[in-house]
């Protein structure tokens, strides 16, 4: 399966083995990053397929720029972690990883890890692309909502001020809008703002 894979390692050892077994297992690394490295900004500009990080046991510093790059959702997250500690993988998938594996790990564990991880990732940027576009559709209906209110309450200034009836206080806003190229919602609340310095 071609993939664009960055390896991250935080020694040469594991770094060999880890290219090696997914290279076994039908991938190929593309990019290899020292923990002590700045991958993160590599990563960022990159934007793999799937990161996958191999260390001893993550540290402190490992685990915030975890959870740095949980907020860029750039790829799934895979830490293979050396040393056997069942705090490990918890504190690793809390601070952002899709999954981690402590202890040796076999071919066909990595290639099914990998594979249910894209599909996870997958659904999870579908859910994303949903989420903004509901953000979308809310922030339009607010603006839509906001522009009606003003648009009522400037039609009640023009109606006070110059003894206008709803529909003419309408028209003379609508002559506005189109004498000054700007939006209906605009036009009401520079009349709104008008209002507030002639007040």
């Amino acid at each position: 399966m071609m993939m664009n894979i960055a390896l991250i390692y935080d020694n040469l050892k594991y770094q060999n083995e880890t290219a090696m077994l997914l290279d076994d297992a039908g991938f190929t690394v593309n990019f290899t990053f020292a923990t002590d490295s700045h991958w993160f900004a590599a990563i960022k500009e990159d934007k793999p397929d799937m990161l996958v990080i191999s260390v001893a046991k993550p540290n402190d510093s490992l685990i915030q720029q975890l959870k740095i790059l949980k907020d860029e959702v750039i790829c799934p997250v895979v830490v293979l972690a050396n040393e056997s500690d069942h705090e490990v993988v918890e504190t690793v998938v809390m601070a952002g990883a899709d999954s981690c594996v402590t202890g040796e790990i076999s071919i066909e564990r990595i290639r099914n890890l990998i594979q249910i991880n894209l599909a996870r990732f997958k659904v999870t940027c579908g859910r994303l692309e949903e989420i903004q576009e509901l953000n979308k559709n809310i922030e339009v209906l607010e603006n839509r909502l906001n522009d009606r209110k003003d648009i009522e309450r400037a039609k009640g200034l023009l109606m006070n001020s110059y003894r206008m009836n709803e529909n003419d206080a309408y028209n003379a806003m609508r002559r506005m809008a189109m004498d000054t190229g700007n939006k209906l919602g605009e036009v009401a609340r520079n009349l709104i703002s008008m209002s507030k310095v002639l007040n």
